[in-house]
């Protein structure tokens, strides 16, 4: 902090009070508000002062007084790390950028501004970036069977008044319930796949009802509808892919891409390729806009326009060999699509529901 008081001072940003009700305290000004109190009279720093040099060492802006050790290793190997002060045999790690998003919620929005305009000044670059977004509430009948009583239609979070649930007793729930609906559907699988397929889901189905709502609009989490294979859900787009498997698998031929492709006349048909081909947009498009939302919303439409291709068109059981081929390329092709865009969500595909 002290490294940021100092920065903060040779730019006539922050001073010391010597009278009324901030005596004592270090404060910075705050364009159109009242001046934002960064260390108290006794000494103790408020939020804004720990969010400052928390973006500045996020950017590089500071030396990074940190060591670090291994917190511990994901599935995909990827090692995360833990900050300590102690000294370590493990190397120095650099985790600054050159542009850094943060993502909080929007009753930090004031405080987040004056942060963004302070790095602003000490970077001289457009390179921090709140983004805000509404926030996380509990439907009411989710909320009861988590235990938390309430007579609104949701309950949102709060720690100061005690209400508030673990991400992982959500997971747990959600994963039992879909552990149990998989079993019932695939009597044939053991207790490894099936456990592989209630993590995929769970995790696939938090991450989805988090992103899909706009920035705006409160995000109400509902442990049943989250779970549906019908609507606006994660379940519904990983069954489509699923369902695409399944039809992979059980054809006796493999796509082969090298065949005319030129016989595709059906409506459905058309629909399904020019969806697909939408693709490289999609993504430009959420990049751009930072809304990983555009590519939720792409994924859903993707499967609704595969659902409707499947109900209308023959696959398996088309008129000629020639034809059959070349709708399972396409079956093949809104595969693999949808399981990139669903992977940049961080969300798994599964071939069994």
């Amino acid at each position: 902090m002290g490294e940021n008081i100092e920065k903060l001072k040779s730019k006539n940003l922050v001073r010391l009070e010597s009278g009324g009700k901030n005596d004592g305290c270090w404060v910075i000004s705050a364009k159109d508000e009242e001046d934002k109190i960064l260390v108290r009279s006794n000494g103790v720093a408020t939020y804004i002062a720990k969010d400052i040099p928390y973006a500045a060492w996020k950017l590089g802006i500071i030396d990074d007084p940190f060591n670090y050790k291994v917190y511990t290793k994901q599935e995909n190997d990827q090692i995360l790390y833990e900050t300590t002060l102690e000294k370590n045999s493990e190397p120095k790690q650099n985790f600054s950028g050159e542009e850094v998003i943060t993502v909080i919620d929007n009753r930090q929005i004031r405080l987040q501004k004056i942060v963004t305009d302070l790095m602003r000044l000490f970077s001289d670059t457009d390179s921090y970036i709140h983004l805000g977004y509404e926030s996380v509430t509990l439907s009411a009948n989710t909320a009861s069977k988590l235990g938390l009583k309430t007579n609104e239609k949701s309950v949102q979070m709060s720690g100061r008044k005690g209400l508030y649930v673990d991400a992982d007793l959500i997971l747990s729930k959600l994963r039992n319930k879909i552990f149990e609906e998989s079993k019932k559907r695939n009597t044939k699988l053991d207790t490894t796949e099936l456990n592989e397929i209630a993590k995929s889901v769970s995790v696939g189905t938090i991450r989805y009802e988090m992103i899909k709502p706009d920035l705006d609009k409160i995000i109400s989490f509902d442990l049943d509808t989250s779970l549906k294979i019908e609507g606006d859900t994660c379940s519904y787009i990983q069954y489509s892919y699923a369902r695409a498997s399944r039809i992979l698998e059980k054809s006796d031929i493999k796509p082969n891409f090298d065949d005319d492709l030129s016989n595709f006349t059906d409506q459905y048909e058309i629909n399904l390729i020019k969806k697909i081909a939408t693709y490289d947009l999609q993504v430009n498009d959420a990049a751009n806009n930072l809304s990983p939302k555009v590519i939720a919303r792409y994924c859903y439409e993707l499967s609704v326009t595969f659902s409707s291709f499947y109900e209308h068109v023959m696959v398996l059981n088309a008129e000629t060999d020639n034809l059959k081929n070349s709708r399972l390329c396409l079956v093949s092709s809104f595969q693999s699509t949808l399981a990139n865009a669903l992977s940049l969500l961080g969300i798994d595909a599964p071939v069994r529901m």
